[in-house]
């Protein structure tokens, strides 16, 4: 599980590489505010198992 979940954070990072490209603002902050929610449950996540 925990190589799952370092695959789910670094594919994260890698959508949020890719987010930085693009030319519109505001669908860039759509895109950040979801991957903090979901770097929020994969820290939630991560507790839970340990």
């Amino acid at each position: 599980m925990k190589i799952t979940l370092a695959n789910a954070e670094a594919a994260l990072d890698e959508v949020q590489r890719d987010t930085d490209k693009l030319h519109s603002q505001e669908l860039r902050k759509a895109i950040a505010d979801y991957i903090e929610t979901q770097r929020e449950a994969l820290k939630a996540l991560r507790k839970k198992l340990h």
